[in-house]
C-alpha cells in the first residue's frame, strides 16, 4: 500500500509536470499576470526599507503613515489579484474539461483529479511567485531611485534594498488565494458530472437578449456620459474629490449602458450595408463581434471602467504628488519657526517684551545656542474686518482662494517685523508711508485677484485708527513663517506702530541654524519634546512632510492604476482565448468552405483589434477629459508638468495594453492552428 501510494505520488508529479510543460502558452497569460502582480504587490510594499536606505528622519511618522496607506491599498489590490486569480483559474478549467473527462473514462477517481490540479496550481504558483518576488527586488532598487529623486536625497553609493516584510506578506497572501483557487476547483469539480466533461467543448456561453431598444440604452448611456464630463468640468472647482468619484461613476454608469447597447446597434446598422456585410468573411466577423459583445457586455464596460479609472488615478496622482513636492522649499525657506499662540500658555505681556528667544532661553532651550540669522515677527488681527469684506469683488473669479479665506478675518503684520524675517531670505526690505500699507502673500492662486484689487480699490481701510491707502506696487510675495502648504491669500503690511495697536493673535522665531544642520535639528526635537509652551516647526519636517504626500499621491495613483490595467487586460485576454477555443469548429468549417489562411487570419485580426481596440479607445476619452478637468484644479504644474504626466501614465497603459494584445492573437492563432 505504501509503495503504490509513493508510485501514485510520483505519477502525478509527472502528469502536473508534463500537463504545465504542455499547456505552457496557454498559461503565459495567468503567469505573467500573476508574475508581475507578485512584483508589484513586493515593489509597492518596500518603501519602508527605502526610506531606511536614504536614512530620512521621521520625527513626526509622515514616512510611517504613508507606508501605512500602501499597506491599506494593497489590501485593495489583494482583492483584486485575487479576483482575477480565480477569473482567470477558471478560464484554465474550461478548457480542460474534456480532457478531465477523458481521466475519468481511464478510470481515475474525482480525487485523484483534484490532486493533479493542485500540484499544477502548486507548481504554477510557487514559479510565479519566485519569479515576481525576483523581478520585484530588482524593480525595487529602480523605485528606490525614483525616491531619492522625489525627495531630493541622492544615495553616496549604490544601497541594496530588501524589504523582509514585503517579501512575507507576499508569500503569506498569494499562498492563501491558491488555497482559495485550490477550494473552487474542489467545488467546480463536484459539481459536473461526466457527461458534462465529455462535451464541454460543445457548450457556448448563452446570455438572454434584453427587450429594451439598443438605441434607446445608447442615447441614454451617451447622456450619461455627457453628464458626467460636466459634473467633473464644473464641480471639480469646489469639490476636487467628490466631483472626480461622483462624475467617473456616472460617467461609468453610461459606458456600462453604451456597451450594452452597442453590439445591437452595430448589429442592426452593419447588416443594411449589404456590399459591406456580404463581402469576405464580414458576415461571419459581425455576427462573432455581435455574439459576443451581447454576452459580455458588462465585462468588457467593467474593463472599459479599469483602464480609464487606471489612467486617469496615475496621471492624477502624479500631478498631485508633483504639485506637493513643488512647494517643498517655498513653504519652509527657515530652518525653524517656533510659535507661541496668545492663547494663555504663557503671559502675552512676557513674550511680547522679552522676545521668545530670551523666553527659551530661559527654559534651558537647546536650540536656540544652535541659531545663527534669527528674526521674530506678530501677526495681528483685525477684528471687525473679514478678508472676504476686504477683497470682496476681487474674489467673484477665484473660488479656490475664497474658500480658503473662509470667514477669517484680516491679518496684520508691521513692516519692521516684515522686514526682519523677510532679510533671512535675502529679499529688499519694504518702504512704507505714514498712511500706507502694502499686501504679502504666498499662494500663488491668490495672486490674480491680489491684482484686480490693486487696480480697482480706492477705499482706505482703518488699522489702529488711522485710514490707510495701498502703496503703488504693493504686492509682495514672500512665505513669513515655515508652514507645510502655501495659504496666505494677503495679509496687509502696515506701519509698525499701527500693527502693534491691533489684537496679536501669535509671535513666531525663525531662524537658520549657524553650524551643523544636524546637531541643530537634533536640538529642536529634544526642545520639542521637552518645551511644551511652543510650538515646533523644522523645514526638514515639512520637507519630509510634503515628500511623503508626494509619495502617496504617486505610489498610490501608480499602485492602483497598474494593478488595474492588469486586470482588464487580463480579463480581456481570457475572454477573448475562451471564444477561440469556442470558434475551433466554426474555424474549421470555414476552411472546408473553401477561406483560406489568410482571410481567416484577417478575420481573428479584425475581430481582436475591436474587441480590445473598443474599450480602450473609449477610455482613452474617458481618461483625457477627466485628467484635463482635474489638472485645472492641480496647482505649481507647468504645462510641461501636465504633459510629461498624461504620457507616462498614457504610455505605460499602452505597453501592458499591447502585451495582453500580442499575446492574445498569437494565443487564439495557436488554439485554431492558424
Amino acid at each position: 500500500m505504501w509503495l503504490k501510494r509513493k508510485m501514485s505520488k510520483k505519477v502525478f508529479r509527472q502528469l502536473a509536470r508534463k500537463n504545465v510543460k504542455k499547456s505552457a502558452k496557454d498559461y503565459f497569460i495567468y503567469f505573467f499576470t500573476l508574475t508581475f502582480a507578485v512584483c508589484l504587490f513586493y515593489m509597492f510594499n518596500s518603501i519602508g526599507a527605502q526610506f531606511e536606505a536614504f536614512q530620512i528622519p521621521d520625527t513626526l511618522n509622515y514616512l510611517s503613515a504613508a507606508q501605512g496607506a500602501m499597506v491599506g491599498i494593497s489590501v485593495i489590490v489583494c482583492g483584486i489579484i485575487g479576483f482575477l486569480v480565480v477569473y482567470a483559474n477558471r478560464f484554465m478549467m474550461k478548457r480542460r474539461k474534456r480532457e478531465f473527462g477523458i481521466y475519468s473514462v481511464l478510470g481515475m477517481e474525482n480525487k485523484d483529479i483534484r490532486k493533479i490540479l493542485m500540484k499544477e496550481n502548486i507548481l504554477i504558483g510557487s514559479t510565479s511567485l519566485i519569479s515576481g518576488i525576483a523581478l520585484g527586488i530588482l524593480a525595487s532598487q529602480a523605485l528606490t531611485m525614483i525616491t531619492g529623486k522625489i525627495a531630493g536625497i541622492a544615495l553616496t553609493g549604490f544601497t541594496f534594498v530588501f524589504s523582509i516584510n514585503s517579501l512575507i506578506a507576499a508569500v503569506l497572501f498569494f499562498g492563501v488565494t491558491f488555497f482559495f483557487v485550490h477550494l473552487f476547483n474542489i467545488r467546480e469539480m463536484k459539481k459536473l458530472k461526466l457527461i458534462d466533461l465529455i462535451y464541454a467543448e460543445k457548450k457556448n456561453e448563452e446570455m438572454a437578449e434584453g427587450k429594451k431598444r439598443s438605441s434607446l440604452m445608447l442615447l441614454f448611456g451617451l447622456l450619461l456620459i455627457v453628464a458626467g464630463y460636466g459634473v467633473i468640468f464644473l464641480w471639480s472647482g469646489k469639490e476636487f474629490f467628490k466631483s472626480m468619484g461622483l462624475g467617473s461613476v456616472i460617467i461609468g454608469a453610461g459606458t456600462l449602458l453604451l456597451f450594452l447597447s452597442f453590439a445591437g446597434v452595430m448589429i442592426g446598422f452593419l447588416k443594411k450595408r449589404k456590399s459591406f456585410y456580404y463581402r469576405k468573411l464580414n458576415l461571419f466577423v459581425v455576427n462573432q463581434l455581435g455574439s459576443r459583445m451581447k454576452s459580455a457586455g458588462a465585462s468588457i464596460a467593467v474593463v472599459c471602467f479599469l483602464m480609464y479609472m487606471s489612467v486617469s488615478i496615475m496621471g492624477v496622482g502624479m500631478g498631485m504628488g508633483q504639485s506637493a513636492i513643488s512647494i517643498k522649499d517655498k513653504a519652509a525657506p527657515y530652518d525653524v519657526s517656533i510659535t507661541e499662540y496668545y492663547d494663555g500658555r504663557l503671559p502675552e505681556d512676557e513674550v511680547r517684551a522679552k522676545g521668545i528667544k530670551n523666553v527659551l532661553t530661559e527654559q534651558n532651550s537647546k536650540v536656540v545656542p544652535l541659531l545663527g540669522e534669527t528674526a521674530e515677527i506678530t501677526f495681528y488681527q483685525l477684528k471687525d474686518l473679514r478678508m472676504k469684506e476686504l477683497y470682496g469683488e476681487s474674489l467673484k473669479d477665484e473660488p479656490d482662494v475664497r474658500k480658503v479665506m473662509g470667514k477669517s478675518p484680516v491679518w496684520v503684520v508691521g513692516v519692521d517685523d516684515y522686514n526682519n524675517v523677510t532679510a533671512i531670505q535675502g529679499k529688499e526690505p519694504v518702504t512704507l508711508g505714514k498712511d500706507e500699507y502694502a499686501i504679502a502673500y504666498d499662494m500663488p492662486e491668490a495672486r490674480e485677484m491680489l491684482k484686480t484689487y490693486e487696480r480697482h480699490h480706492k477705499s482706505p481701510v482703518e488699522v489702529g485708527g488711522t485710514p490707510l491707502t495701498m502703496k503703488k506696487g504693493g504686492l509682495y510675495k514672500a512665505t513669513l513663517n515655515d508652514r507645510n502648504v502655501l495659504i496666505n491669500p494677503g495679509m496687509l503690511i502696515v506701519p509698525q506702530e499701527l500693527a502693534e495697536k491691533s489684537e496679536p493673535y501669535m509671535s513666531v522665531l525663525n531662524g537658520m541654524f549657524s553650524g551643523d544642520k544636524k546637531a541643530g535639528y537634533d536640538a529642536y526635537v529634544d526642545d520639542m519634546a521637552k518645551i511644551k509652551e511652543f510650538d515646533y516647526v523644522s523645514q526638514k519636517d515639512v520637507q519630509v512632510e510634503i515628500i511623503s504626500n508626494k509619495l502617496i499621491s504617486s505610489y498610490i495613483g501608480s499602485y492602483l492604476g497598474i494593478t488595474f490595467l492588469v486586470t482588464a487586460g487580463a480579463v480581456l485576454a481570457l475572454q477573448q482565448l475562451s471564444q477561440s477555443a469556442d470558434n475551433k469548429k466554426r474555424y474549421a468549417l470555414l476552411y472546408k468552405m473553401g477561406a483560406g489562411d489568410s482571410a481567416m487570419k484577417g478575420s481573428l485580426l479584425t475581430q481582436m483589434v475591436i474587441y480590445f481596440g473598443l474599450p480602450f479607445g473609449i477610455a482613452a476619452v474617458h481618461s483625457g477629459v477627466i485628467m484635463g478637468g482635474m489638472y485645472r484644479h492641480i496647482q505649481y504644474l507647468s504645462a510641461g508638468d501636465v504633459a510629461r504626466n498624461i504620457l507616462l501614465a498614457a504610455g505605460l497603459a499602452v505597453i501592458l495594453y499591447s502585451v495582453y494584445f500580442i499575446t492574445t492573437y498569437s494565443g487564439s492563432k495557436r488554439i485554431l492552428k492558424l
